[in-house]
């Protein structure tokens, strides 16, 4: 290219750059505001729930309302009332074959959210049998709820925790069990 264009690039590249950057952040404060999601990666329905899986049949054969929020000292934890919230948070216990449904209850002033793992991690946890409330992008806000229904079909000791990053790391975990059938 000619020395002319490269000086008609460099007069335009920084002022543009900063145009499109000034237009993501208006974008991001904007959805974080009135709570947009500004991308989808699908799965997802309005509120953070997660459609009930195909091979669920029949009525929740257990029903467990999880409550979340902040602790104090930078924790986060789970509780089964809203005046219990620990960290870690309580064993939950179901059989192998029972349709459990969670319910989770954000009480606290950030926004998490509810995934039955195999271990606890700091980003993007692994999603087991289907059950997650919230995403890491897109997580339940405060004072919101979100649910999900699914079959607890193998025996073992899994965890659940938030899928916000570093949300489990600070306490925001604890064990779930499925114990074989009869």
């Amino acid at each position: 290219m000619s020395e002319r264009v490269w000086r008609a690039l460099d007069k335009i590249y920084l002022p543009a750059t900063m145009l499109v950057a000034a237009f993501i952040w208006i974008a991001i404060i904007v959805s974080v505001a009135f709570d947009i999601e500004l991308i989808s990666l699908g799965g997802q329905e309005a509120g953070g729930g997660v459609p009930v899986p195909a091979q669920v049949a029949g009525p929740p054969t257990v029903v467990i309302t999880v409550y979340g929020g902040e602790l104090p000292g930078g924790k986060f934890g789970f509780g089964l009332s809203p005046d219990n919230i620990t960290t870690p948070g309580p064993t939950i216990r179901v059989r192998q074959g029972d349709i459990v449904e969670i319910r989770f209850v954000n009480l606290g002033d950030l926004r998490h959210g509810f995934v039955v793992t195999p271990a606890v991690s700091k980003t993007n946890p692994e999603v087991l049998f289907g059950a997650i409330i919230g995403t890491a992008s897109n997580p339940i806000a405060p004072n919101g709820e979100g649910s999900v229904v699914f079959v607890a079909d193998r025996p073992g000791e899994f965890f659940y925790q938030c899928p916000v990053a570093n949300h489990g790391p600070k306490g925001m975990w604890g064990k779930f069990i499925v114990e074989p059938a009869g």
